[in-house]
């Protein structure tokens, strides 16, 4: 896989990510009562799709993008455009200080400047990035094979007798098949552990009617597959550790978490129960404890202002707009398929005409588009047509060293170059196929040969 490919991603993803985590924030802020907080929970899973995702669909509209002299077709336009201007901004201040060339600047931007025009600085970039990457997945690793471990060795044993029996009547009333739980002392809070064999861990020293509340609430998350998004957010932290914007959307999206969470508790509790429940969240945040955001684990608990947003959202339950709710998903969704269209369409063949210079008129067949987009590493357009022409020289022995003699036409398909050469000297024309592999000729029709 060459590094323009991860690039085209990493670009492409984080720039709608961003975009799309800057506007979430303001949707907490101000659209958090009239959306609820379970649909909030979803918007960022669409976020999460698109972090995670290498898709890229044709768009016509892309191909405008494209810098004229961008000769690296596996580069999209984006990441293109990325390129371009960073190279122009750094060859800008490689001119603006050359009159002290011994200067760190000068030094500096002439080496940024050239590894982008050479390609040496996309591999020591990717260097760092698959570095910064192994880092983050190994820190990651490290927290959840220690918390994992602790937890199995503070392990005691199964709940059962009546707790057993008000577990199962939850599990029933959520309509969720019903998990192992394990008492595990010394710990803080309960929490729903992994994710392929998920379990509750539960507090020995909870109390019965605190452990009931607290077995609902891992009950709900384990029935929002809560667990699966934990595993989603480790994924985008290290897939996109760089992005300071992915590591806030990261702990946003925990936090909205437990809030969607908390709506799924509450939603069939009366309000006396309700109260009886954010007595619950207070004393768990007593422990000041929670999961960090690599662990594969849920946390109940919350302190501060978070806490006291917490168990206002629980208590002043307002009724949700349900038209804006379904107004911002469908736009949501739209949006998030959008994204997706970043690939060119239907190429222009203006990028590649533009080369093609000396002759008396260049065409694309058909039409304006060529076929393909050339693939990584294909024979440019020029090198293919110096073949040709030679070809054409030694096969028929006309002279087609003077291009302004000739008008082409010319197009990409897929694996070679077809050119049809129009003589102004002798009336004739002459096809040729060149393979972009090796230059080879593949085809060569001339007059006299059909």
């Amino acid at each position: 896989m060459r590094t323009a490919t991860i690039y085209n991603f990493l670009l492409e993803a984080n720039l709608m990510a961003s975009v799309a985590i800057l506007l979430m924030i303001i949707i907490r802020k101000f659209l958090r009562k009239p959306l609820g907080n379970r649909l909030i929970y979803c918007l960022w899973l669409l976020i999460a799709i698109r972090l995670l995702c290498p898709l890229a669909l044709g768009n016509p509209y892309i191909n405008a993008l494209r810098p004229t002299y961008l000769e690296d077709q596996a580069i999209r336009p984006i990441a293109g455009q990325i390129r371009v201007r960073i190279e122009d901004a750094f060859d800008s201040l490689r001119r603006a200080t050359r009159d002290d060339k011994s200067s760190l600047i000068y030094q500096g931007s002439l080496a940024i400047a050239d590894g982008l025009f050479f390609g040496t600085l996309s591999k020591q970039l990717m260097r760092v990035y698959l570095y910064g990457a192994g880092v983050v997945a190994l820190i990651f690793g490290i927290a959840n094979v220690r918390f994992r471990r602790k937890l199995k060795v503070n392990r005691i044993e199964r709940i059962s007798g009546k707790l057993q029996e008000q577990y199962l009547e939850v599990c029933k009333q959520r309509k969720v098949k019903a998990i192992p739980v394990w008492f595990v002392d010394p710990l803080p809070s309960a929490c729903l552990v992994g994710v392929f064999r998920p379990y509750i861990a539960l507090p020995l020293t909870a109390a019965p009617q605190e452990a009931v509340h607290v077995l609902t609430h891992e009950v709900c998350h384990y029935k929002g597959k809560d667990h699966w998004f934990s595993a989603l957010r480790l994924v985008c932290c290290i897939i996109h550790w760089f992005n300071p914007l992915v590591w806030a959307a990261a702990f946003m999206s925990r936090t909205d978490g437990e809030l969607a969470c908390d709506s799924r508790v509450v939603e069939p509790l009366s309000p006396e129960d309700r109260r009886n429940y954010t007595n619950t969240l207070v004393l768990a945040a007593s422990k000041r404890y929670a999961p960090g955001v690599g662990v594969l684990a849920t946390g109940m608990t919350m302190t501060g202002k978070k806490l006291q947003n917490r168990v206002r959202s629980i208590l002043n339950v307002g009724h949700t707009a349900k038209w804006l709710m379904t107004v911002i998903a469908v736009l949501a969704c739209m949006a998030l398929v959008l994204t997706f269209f970043t690939a060119e369409k239907d190429v222009s063949a203006a990028s590649y005409l533009e080369q093609a210079y000396g002759f008396r008129a260049v065409g694309a067949q058909p039409g304006n588009t060529l076929s393909y987009l050339p693939l990584a590493g294909a024979l440019d357009l020029n090198t293919a047509l110096d073949i040709a022409l030679d070809a054409i020289q030694d096969q028929y022995g006309i002279d087609t060293q003077d291009r302004s003699n000739f008008d082409v036409n010319i197009d990409y398909q897929e694996g070679y170059w077809a050119f049809i050469f129009f003589s102004i000297n002798d009336g004739h024309s002459y096809d040729a196929d060149i393979a972009t592999a090796d230059g080879e000729v593949l085809r060569l029709d001339g007059p006299g040969n059909g």
